[in-house]
């Protein structure tokens, strides 16, 4: 049989019969070139982004802590100049270092001495210094990075000088230990994972997700397509908004990341499973394409919109990051749903019916609506939804109980990953040296009153020693050392007290240095905590009540997405600190994972919710219930396996604090699709009934009968 012409071909594809189909068969290449257009211009935007978003201290300090003042002093004097950090090499024997070990100690320092003008950034090694019990030994060398790129050389350098050490150390004998540790080597052991890894990961896991869903050599490749240009949208710009003053943070840029790709295939999870449908409807793909834009986007609306604002709410915190995460956020939301809402659907009319193959859906193919195991577990918690509520409250109420087990711990060494050289050598120094050596405070004082501060700062209890040091933008400036921990709570309070001390006597002094800038980081979190979480919480709960006219489901709605976060909260905390040997978290990354969880979670009861409400309003709450679980449990389940597999690649790098937030995530997105939307809300919407859609009274039992499927949310 001879072949069609192309010619023929077109004449014999169905015509659009929709005004709206008709346009968007005209548009589809207009808007595929468009989305690629702006991708190309805007990629070395958003490349930019990684190499300007901060990970220093000033990325998450308030901007009126006395510590963000020093900072600010002493860049403002060091401008223009290479930006230090220090390596520190320690020798340690339990038995007390002998002559040998001595003699291998001055060697390690002669070959660190030999790198120098080879190793880029090293600089030379200060003396050898024995501990007072002779059991350690240690010399310290700088390393710069050029102005702008803080850090940049950390890595080289450190490595160049363990291997320096170890040939002298091995031949020293068994028994002695040694480590470079540092703020330089703390920032080389957790530069292993990088922004190209983190994106390479969560690609393969989303492609394999797709790719088990849809079954097709082609359809999954073009949600990733269409997040890939989202990402690139949202941080050109992001880019934008750090050039306008924003703070981005390396967090905030890690998790800009996976949200785009995460929320952007879960937005093309939930389209293509309405288009699909249609194509079963409808003889022109355009035709079907309206019909499943029509009943996709108000829902999609409704959770980007919950998100956004969510992370607008974000502006309120004290925390430079997490203040610059909320516009980040917000645009990162908006560019998933721009882009899987225009430049998806173009790309789906253009590859046609066949993006589906080998499983073609066809014009009058019969559609199978219900899923057998989601309706299946919908009939389970029908038959008996009080138990089966309780039962669930009591499992989340358990998992909370692992909240005891959480502990804040902002000491930057906390954030390696593992027992590398940098955590041993610090547990080194803090064994043989005075434990406030490695973390001095900085006091800065008008010049007037240098004697004042320094007996006051030597009269405190908790001070071991003070001692000048360089002027710093005409103030005096000092150096102190603590005899407590200066990370640990005795050595927050010696900060505390210090200051109030010096306002008093010595008014404009300032006290920053290290550990004041975690003890501002931590009061800031505390600030933020408190405002954000009853914030966030009632400003989802008006959205929620408008999206579906009813207070008491969006009270349900609200409250078990609050239970899930505080239970996955929970279970996270013993994950980190017996699973992972994690030694705690740091003081502001509970609202990052406290927004997210509940932003998300909430998402996918929007989902589900919207869907019960279309039903409940032919069949009743009951039956519409059960319906809208089979009908959507494949869907928002493989959505929410996308968003926790985005989070997976999170949580895999060897930052600490991105580990843990992506961990939590995690947990709380399985959580929220397997347990709490699957078997709890249901049961909740079933125990209380037609009251739950209470002031609307949309509800009705026994009504008429149930509408084609097309004609409901997702």
């Amino acid at each position: 049989m001879a072949r069609s012409s192309p010619a023929a071909r077109r004449r014999n594809r169905p015509v659009p019969a929709s005004r709206l189909g008709r346009v968007l068969w005209w548009l589809r290449w207009p808007v595929v070139l468009a989305w690629l257009l702006a991708a190309v211009l805007l990629y070395s935007f958003a490349h930019n982004l990684d190499n300007l978003a901060s990970n220093t201290a000033a990325a998450n300090l308030p901007s009126s802590a006395p510590s963000t003042r020093v900072l600010l002093l002493q860049e403002a004097a060091q401008r223009g100049q290479p930006g230090t950090d220090q390596a520190t090499v320690v020798f340690a024997r339990d038995e007390g270092l002998t002559a040998a070990d001595l003699a291998a100690a001055a060697t390690a320092r002669a070959a660190v001495a030999r790198l120098v003008g080879h190793v880029t950034g090293l600089g030379a090694p200060g003396p050898l210094r024995p501990s007072a019990d002779a059991k350690a030994a240690e010399f310290t060398a700088n390393v710069t990075s050029p102005a702008g790129s803080p850090a940049s050389n950390d890595t080289g350098a450190v490595q160049a000088v363990r291997r320096a050490v170890a040939a002298p150390v091995s031949r020293a004998g068994n028994g002695l230990q040694v480590a470079v540790t540092g703020s330089a080597a703390v920032t080389a052991d957790t530069s292993v994972g990088n922004l190209t890894v983190l994106l390479v990961r969560a690609l393969l896991i989303v492609a394999v997700i797709l790719l088990l869903a849809y079954r097709s050599p082609l359809l999954w490749l073009l949600p990733l397509v269409g997040a890939l240009a989202g990402m690139i949208v949202a941080k050109a710009a992001a880019h934008g908004l750090l050039n306008a003053g924003l703070t981005v943070s390396s967090l905030s840029n890690d998790i800009v990341t996976v949200l785009v790709l995460g929320a952007a295939t879960d937005y093309a999870l939930l389209l293509i499973h309405r288009y699909r449908a249609e194509l079963q409807r409808h003889p022109a793909a355009e035709d079907a394409m309206a019909a499943a834009l029509r009943r996709t986007l108000p829902t999609l609306l409704a959770s980007a919109a919950t998100v956004a604002i969510a992370m607008i709410c974000l502006l309120t915190a004290q925390s430079a990051s997490l203040h610059g995460l909320g516009p980040v956020g917000a645009v990162a939301i908006v560019s998933a749903l721009l882009v899987q809402t225009t430049f998806l659907p173009a790309l789906l009319l253009v590859t046609g019916r066949a993006a589906f193959w080998p499983g073609i859906p066809r014009d009058g193919q019969p559609a199978r609506e219900t899923s057998r195991f989601w309706s299946g577990i919908g009939t389970g918690v029908a038959r008996r939804p009080v138990p089966v509520a309780v039962a669930a409250i009591v499992l989340l109420g358990a998992a909370c109980a692992g909240l005891a087990a959480l502990h804040t711990d902002n000491n930057p060494v906390a954030t390696v990953e593992g027992h590398p050289g940098s955590v041993t050598g610090e547990r080194l120094l803090a064994e043989h040296y005075p434990v406030g050596d490695t973390a001095p405070l900085v006091i800065l004082t008008p010049p007037r009153e240098p004697h004042i501060t320094t007996a006051i700062a030597r009269a405190s209890s908790r001070v071991a020693s003070v001692s000048p040091a360089a002027p710093v933008q005409g103030y005096a400036s000092y150096s102190v050392t603590l005899s407590v921990d200066p990370y640990g709570p005795s050595g927050y309070a010696a900060i505390a007290s210090l200051r109030t001390r010096l306002d008093r006597v010595a008014p404009g002094s300032l006290v920053g240095g290290g550990p004041a800038i975690q003890y501002d980081i931590a009061r800031a979190a505390h600030h933020d905590n408190l405002v954000l979480i009853p914030l966030v919480l009632a400003v989802i709960l008006v959205i929620v009540a408008l999206l579906l006219q009813t207070v008491i489901a969006s009270l349900v709605l609200v409250a078990t997405t609050a239970l899930s976060f505080a239970a996955a909260f929970g279970l996270a905390a013993l994950l980190w600190r017996y699973g992972l040997g994690f030694s705690g978290i740091e003081a502001q990354l509970p609202a990052y994972i406290f927004i997210f969880l509940v932003a998300l979670g909430v998402d996918y009861n929007i989902f589900l919710a919207a869907r019960i409400r279309e039903e409940a309003r032919h069949l009743g709450t009951q039956q519409g219930t059960l319906r809208a679980l089979g009908v959507t449990g494949g869907v928002i389940t493989a959505a929410g396996l996308v968003m926790a597999g985005t989070f997976t690649a999170l949580s895999l790098l060897a930052y600490v604090p991105v580990a843990e937030v992506g961990s939590a995530i995690v947990i709380g997105v399985l959580l929220d699709t397997l347990l709490v939307r699957t078997v709890l809300v249901p049961a909740a919407l079933l125990t209380i009934g037609d009251r739950v859609w209470w002031p609307s009274g949309r509800a009705q039992r026994g009504g008429e009968q149930p509408r084609d499927l097309a004609a409901s949310a997702p």
